[in-house]
């Protein structure tokens, strides 16, 4: 989840360009009102982001292309415990979990709806009693076994990485006068489950693109070169989990892939005029296996890291036969 409290973070949103994602949706403040038909699309978005990945809707930014525009003034008659109350009593079961921060703008207030991923309560019904998912960008009813599968997050593990820069999701590409490539820098891996079912053994495998200047593998171990499922040149990179001697990759805790992290670094000539280099992330574990991918992006002298399900990463895809 992102961490927006302040009308500054919606700005930065806007003047760093973050795209709608996956887990992120933009909406004009004028988007929540009182009638019917309002109320029902704001159920079903919330509903469709909890049985998806979670993730947040930011009410307040208006958006052209799943692009954010600008911030809005504001909403000065909708409150938080409106939105509250309507959430609670038309989304079945009732969300756990759900944080709801409102922001101060020029004229009302902005609202940010915090969802989790649904897991030991199963899918969650909107008021016209289907079952909606998050899925290129916007939010559409789920098929029967989608739904089961679903229903199955209680029994099995639901792993995901998330992976960042030392700073975050950017990370400023510095060039020292005679070296061939840029001063390296930190690719940190952290492995979550959204399911209540504890992983007890998990391998994780990342690749980057070799576009990518590998200084340091950290404590991975490295398997292959070889393509990814995009025909992406990949350098492969292994992690195992095993508990015991290890602790179980449970909800509550966010557990490091590594304790010595990757470094990596670029040549100039490779930044080229999109500066794009493709990670994929495969994850298995007994009763669940998926890849995910993700991207960087040059712009501007900044490196910047897009998750699944933004403009330049296709959405996680869970193999077939598997929760």
């Amino acid at each position: 989840m992102l961490d927006l409290k302040t009308k500054a973070d919606l700005d930065r949103l806007v003047a760093d360009g973050i795209q709608e994602s996956l887990t992120l949706d933009y909406k004009a403040s004028p988007a929540l009102t009182k009638d019917s038909k309002a109320r029902d699309e704001l159920c079903k978005d919330v509903s469709a982001l909890a049985n998806s990945a979670g993730g947040q809707i930011v009410y307040g930014i208006e958006e052209k292309n799943q692009k954010p525009l600008r911030v809005d003034e504001g909403n000065s008659i909708i409150t938080r415990e409106w939105i509250e109350q309507v959430i609670d009593s038309n989304i079945q079961p009732r969300i756990l979990g759900l944080v709801i921060t409102p922001i101060q703008l020029n004229e009302g207030y902005g609202y940010v709806v915090s969802v989790p991923a649904s897991t030991a309560r199963g899918a969650h019904q909107a008021p016209d009693k289907k079952y909606y998912k998050r899925q290129n960008f916007q939010s559409v009813a789920m098929e029967d076994y989608e739904v089961r599968d679903v229903m199955k997050r209680a029994s099995t593990p639901d792993l995901f990485v998330r992976l960042s820069f030392l700073g975050g999701i950017r990370q400023k590409l510095e060039f020292s006068r005679g070296e061939e490539t840029s001063q390296p820098f930190n690719l940190i891996g952290h492995i979550l489950n959204h399911s209540t079912q504890p992983a007890y053994h998990a391998i994780v495998e990342i690749g980057l693109d070799t576009d990518l200047v590998v200084i340091s593998r950290g404590s991975f171990e490295q398997t292959s070169e070889a393509d990814n499922d995009r025909g992406t040149p990949m350098n492969w990179f292994r992690c195992s989990f095993a508990s015991p001697p290890g602790l179980p990759i449970f909800k509550e805790r966010m557990m490091e892939l590594s304790k010595n992290v990757i470094m990596l670094a670029v040549h100039p000539q490779h930044l080229g005029i999109h500066g794009l280099f493709d990670l994929t992330v495969m994850i298995s574990a007994p009763g669940f296996a998926s890849t995910e991918h993700w991207a960087i992006q040059y712009r501007g002298g900044t490196l910047v890291l897009h998750p699944p399900g933004s403009e330049f990463a296709p959405e996680r895809k869970p193999k077939a036969g598997n929760a």
